[in-house]
């Protein structure tokens, strides 16, 4: 893993610790890129988009759309 600030790594830790909460009383979460629903929280990749040097915003993404939804997301900073 790249090195992170004190700060990046226990927020990130966080995020996902949020993730699952929200999956824990749903008992699912909603994937970010096809809007499906999520029912196995294994099948759930965590996506984290810095906003900032010391903030992220975590996204849940299947793990079927996780690489074409990285991939469109890289595509449109370029």
């Amino acid at each position: 893993m790249e090195h992170h600030d004190k700060e990046t790594l226990p927020n990130r830790i966080l995020g996902m610790q949020r993730l699952e909460a929200l999956f824990n009383q749903k008992g699912y979460l909603i994937c970010q890129s096809s809007g499906e629903r999520i029912y196995d929280f294994d099948e759930v990749v965590a996506i984290f988009i810095p906003l900032s040097p010391t903030t992220d915003q975590v996204m849940a993404v299947h793990s079927d759309h996780a690489e074409v939804f990285i991939q469109s997301l890289l595509s449109k900073f370029h």
